[in-house]
């Protein structure tokens, strides 16, 4: 029956059997992952929430949501709050707090929240999301890009 398989499958009759292990990813359960929403409500409040997943195992909700800190000890842009969708003291501290919250290195945060400014926040309108691995890549890209250019010449990836 084997030899039979075989040739049937060298000759395109049967589609070849995957391993029992492997699992098409739309039957894989999505995961959950940090996130960070951000909306303005109709009296012109800006908030800012941190979606984190919650423990397996854990009797509440998948997700919980908590405010994201100003980070003001950090650097003082906007004691007053977050803004976003400009480029001014606002956006900069919703830049500062949301690499810091991100990476949790506030020296890897300080170096890149004016470019991280510029390159999302000052974009953003009224409501936006964006994930923790976007700002990891984010925060990954311009620390390559940085270390290429401190040693004085390009690597083979730029």
């Amino acid at each position: 029956m084997e030899r039979q398989q075989r040739e049937q499958q060298q000759n395109g009759a049967l589609e070849p059997e995957l391993p029992k292990t492997a699992l098409p990813s739309l039957l894989l359960p999505k995961q959950v992952e940090k996130a960070y929403t951000g909306f303005r409500e109709a009296d012109g409040i800006c908030r800012v929430y941190v979606e984190e997943p919650v423990p397996e195992g854990s009797t509440e909700a998948q997700v919980s949501s908590r405010p994201l800190p100003l980070c003001l000890q950090a650097r003082n842009h906007s004691p007053a709050g977050f803004e976003w969708g400009y480029g001014g003291s606002g956006p900069a501290q919703l830049a500062l707090a949301l690499l810091m919250d991100a990476s949790g290195d506030q020296n890897l945060a300080m170096r890149h929240y004016q470019q991280f400014k510029f390159s999302f926040v000052a974009g953003w309108e009224d409501s936006w999301r964006i994930t923790q691995r976007e700002i990891l890549s984010f925060l990954a890209a311009r620390e390559n890009l940085a270390g290429c250019e401190g040693a004085g010449n390009a690597c083979p990836d730029c």
